[in-house]
């Protein structure tokens, strides 16, 4: 059950939808990583496009206090211009993209790192980085 503001009584969590259920889930792993890693797959699943970025604003602060390092993977364009977004207020953090992709003559994995700055200039060029 949860408190809610300006609601007299206890609420059920259920009665909140599936994102609520997933950020709550997703801070909980975060506390119990500690100094460690946070692994979380496909990150924007049961999330509104609307609450992402405060998803993320709410990892880069765990993650300052806590040490610990989170690596998310998504498909989701709107996942990744929000973790760009947060990242950008969080600095101190260092937030990076790590996009993966399959070299078509070889089938070589290659890996491209993008800072922040750097993903942001994509982001506004319109360039897919998902």
């Amino acid at each position: 059950v949860l408190k809610v503001s300006g609601i007299d009584g206890p609420v059920p969590l259920l009665s909140m939808g599936d994102g609520m259920g997933r950020l709550l889930q997703l801070v909980l792993s975060a506390l119990r990583a500690g100094d460690g890693f946070l692994l979380v797959d496909e990150i924007e699943n049961g999330l509104h496009f609307s609450v992402q970025e405060r998803v993320w604003d709410v990892l880069f602060v765990l993650s300052g206090r806590y040490g610990m390092q989170v690596f998310a993977t998504t498909h989701s364009s709107d996942c990744v211009r929000a973790f760009s977004n947060a990242s950008r207020r969080h600095q101190k953090l260092d937030g990076k993209l790590l996009h993966m992709d399959r070299l078509e003559a070889n089938g070589e994995a290659v890996v491209s790192v993008m800072s922040e700055g750097a993903l942001s200039d994509l982001i506004d060029a319109s360039v897919e980085v998902r």
